[in-house]
């Protein structure tokens, strides 16, 4: 399988660029209330908004190989932030999905992306995490 490969470069204070390996980038930066200039996405907004873009193509793929057309695609994604450790205990995804199919289409398609998608996967099983001191 693939790696996928990410840096993140600090820039002053608390703003930073986010770089994907083949080259775009994002602005990262903390909210203003904690800090940060309010001008990039903060890591927690960002896990959010990857498996909102992973799950949203899974899904568009999954609909194109079906001939299923899409007229409307929206996914709204929130996370329950909790103490000790500081993470996410839930997060939820709603999902607006029109067009032509019947219900029981969409379901399935909301059944495959979920499967199909490498972020729900990770958050539902959780990934082996490794943090260490480049040399």
């Amino acid at each position: 399988m693939p790696t996928l490969r990410v840096t993140v470069e600090a820039l002053k204070g608390h703003r930073a660029i986010g770089r994907q390996e083949q080259d775009g980038v994002i602005p990262l930066d903390r909210p203003i209330s904690t800090g940060g200039t309010g001008l990039g996405f903060n890591g927690g907004h960002l896990m959010l908004l990857g498996w909102g873009a992973c799950f949203k193509s899974t899904l568009v793929a999954a609909a194109e190989a079906r001939d299923i057309p899409i007229t409307r695609l929206e996914l709204e994604i929130e996370g329950d932030l909790v103490q000790a450790p500081f993470r996410f205990a839930t997060v939820r995804m709603e999902v607006a999905l029109e067009g032509p199919a019947t219900n029981d289409e969409k379901q399935k398609l909301l059944t495959i992306a979920r499967n199909g998608c490498a972020v729900s996967n990770t958050l539902e099983r959780a990934a082996e995490m490794t943090v260490r001191l480049a040399v």
